[in-house]
């Protein structure tokens, strides 16, 4: 007798392929969830409700997190940069150390958040609400700060080199000692703002006790 073949089974290579992209994509996101460290880079989490969720060191690089509520949680060190955060709920948020670099943040509500010593170079905050927020020495070089409201806002030794400040509202904003060189802020208000020892756009550094306008 001829022996016994156990027939082959072949699976077709795009059903393996298939198979391998979507656990990819599965772990990925299992990944991506509102805990510390979370591994959000380019996930598409728009809308998400994450209030008051501890997201500290988390990398959201390039990730869609348009109109999502991330109010009062902790971003501290996080990775945000090049991610689009359009319209977000950031009030009350935690941002101390965290890199916004080229970020798109326009429209976001970041009322009474802190960003203490944030990176937020090139980042694009046209309209954004940073009412009463703490910017004491961030970095906002070439930011896009185009009619934003900064009103009551801490920009103590804030870096806005190069920024945008057109029609921007920065009514009794801390200004002391910030570096303003080379921004523009056309039509921008700065009634009752600190201006003691602010390097001012022309590059002339205020007087102490400048208040409202740089002497």
């Amino acid at each position: 007798m001829e022996p016994l073949h156990t027939p082959v089974v072949r699976i077709p290579i795009f059903v393996t392929a298939c198979f391998v992209f979507a656990l990819t994509v599965g772990q990925a996101r299992a990944a991506c969830m509102p805990q510390a460290d979370a591994k959000c880079a380019g996930m598409k989490i728009d809308r998400a409700d994450w209030r008051k969720a501890d997201l500290h060191g988390g990398d959201f690089r390039n990730a869609d997190l348009q109109h999502a509520n991330l109010s009062g949680s902790n971003l501290k060190g996080a990775d945000l940069r090049g991610a689009n955060l359009q319209f977000a709920q950031l009030q009350q948020s935690d941002l101390s150390g965290a890199n916004l670099e080229g970020a798109d943040l326009r429209w976001a509500n970041l009322e009474r958040s802190t960003l203490v010593r944030a990176r937020l170079a090139g980042a694009q905050l046209s309209k954004a609400d940073l009412e009463e927020a703490d910017l004491a020495q961030a970095v906002l070089s070439g930011a896009d700060l185009t009619r934003a409201d900064l009103v009551n806002s801490d920009m103590q030794q804030a870096i806005l080199h190069g920024a945008r400040l057109d029609g921007a509202y920065l009514n009794y904003a801390n200004l002391k000692q910030a570096d303003l060189s080379d921004a523009s802020a056309r039509r921008a208000r700065f009634l009752g703002a600190k201006l003691s020892g602010t390097v001012w756009l022309d590059g002339r550094i205020c007087k102490p006790a400048s208040v409202g306008a740089c002497n």
